[in-house]
Formats: C-alpha cells, structure tokens, sequence
C-alpha cells in the first residue's frame, strides 16, 4: 500500500513508496522543541518559585560556634 502526502507547490513522484511531507515534521518538531523548553524552565524555577515570600530556615547555632 502506497501513502502518498502532498505539499502544495512540490509534485511528488508517483513512483516512490513514500513522500515525507517536510513542513509538517519540522512544524511537529517546533512544537515539541518548545513544550519541552518550557516543561525545563517550569523544572528548573519551581523551587524558586514555591519558596517566594517566606524566610529562609535560619541554621540552629549550638554553644560551640559562639
């Protein structure tokens, strides 16, 4: 079974099996390349983002360190 998939503006060959269509995996990859992006932004500032507004834990200092 032959998958024919069309571009407009470029005729594809009526012999091959297959015509990858370009556009539409570059467009899918575009996509995937920015979701991703912004999943790892989301990872990375999270903790930041959780702890904003309150203080910081003060570290317990024991007789010794005075």
């Amino acid at each position: 079974r032959a998958v024919h998939c069309t571009v407009p503006g470029i005729d594809p060959e009526l012999d091959s099996d297959f015509f990858y269509d370009y556009e539409t995996l570059r467009i899918g990859g575009l996509i995937f390349a920015g979701i991703v992006m912004f999943l790892s932004i989301i990872l990375l500032t999270g903790n930041k983002i959780r702890r904003c507004g309150k203080p910081k834990p003060k570290p317990v200092l024991d007789e010794d360190d005075y």
